[in-house]
């Protein structure tokens, strides 16, 4: 690959200190979109014909937490590659088969996550919001641990994968130009999703030894509400430190 040209580089819309190279979709984006796209669909409230009556919308209008609390999850995918995307625009092979990846990996997990997001809202609300998922079979302890390890497994790999495109970026670094800003704004997402592996892993753990508080597996991911802003300032204090010291 060819170092950009001042001329390129000129053309490039700027936002808050980055250079997008990559505004104009490519196919690898389109694709990936399209598919979060059925994703996104996959995700809707299943219902098998329109409700005839007040009390029926009402019923499945339950399901809207849960449907807002999977959209979210899935769209902070979508939203993190595309934000690597814009910035980078790289289309070179290992960025063919990391968005492969991303998008095989959220297809097989949409399920899962919709399931486990019915059951965080149900537990949550006391049965007040959601579909009543654990009235059927599979919900005691070792199945709820299993789902809490499939759910983590497909985590770990989202967060592998997002990281890798960023890895990807920095050997790419004097080929893209990157400047200071963009080359800490790598570093800062590389150790944002290592956060997200991490308390994905320690969910696993968990799953796996609390046999009688088996929701902690679960309640460890509100830990990112805090980590991710943490993690953002810390990172962004310290490249501004050694800026100035440079």
């Amino acid at each position: 690959m060819e170092p950009l040209s001042d001329t390129f580089l000129a053309t490039c819309r700027r936002y808050q200190g980055r250079i997008l190279r990559g505004e104009n979709m490519s196919r690898i984006e389109t694709f990936v979109d399209a598919a979060f796209a059925f994703a996104f669909t996959m995700l809707v409230i299943s219902i098998d014909e329109v409700p005839q009556s007040p009390p029926e919308l009402f019923v499945l209008s339950r399901d809207i937490p849960a449907f807002l609390l999977s959209a979210t999850l899935i769209g902070s995918v979508w939203m993190a590659h595309a934000i690597w995307s814009r910035t980078f625009g790289l289309q070179d092979g290992v960025t063919i088969y990391l968005s492969l990846g991303l998008v095989m990996l959220v297809l097989i997990f949409v399920y899962p996550i919709k399931l486990i997001s019915q059951a965080t809202v149900v537990h949550l609300s006391d049965g007040r919001l959601g579909m009543e998922v654990f009235d059927n079979s599979g919900w005691e302890n070792t199945g709820i641990a299993d789902l809490f390890l499939y759910f983590s497994v497909g985590f770990i790999f989202l967060s592998l994968l997002i990281m890798a495109l960023y890895l990807n970026s920095l050997r790419f670094k004097k080929q893209l130009r990157l400047n200071i800003i963009e080359i800490q704004f790598c570093h800062r997402m590389i150790v944002s999703c290592s956060a997200v592996t991490v308390v994905a892993i320690s969910s696993c753990i968990i799953a796996m030894v609390a046999e009688d508080n088996i929701e902690i597996a679960g309640y460890v991911y509100f830990l990112l509400f805090i980590l991710i802003p943490v993690i953002t300032r810390n990172c962004n204090r310290y490249f501004t430190d050694q800026v100035q010291l440079n």
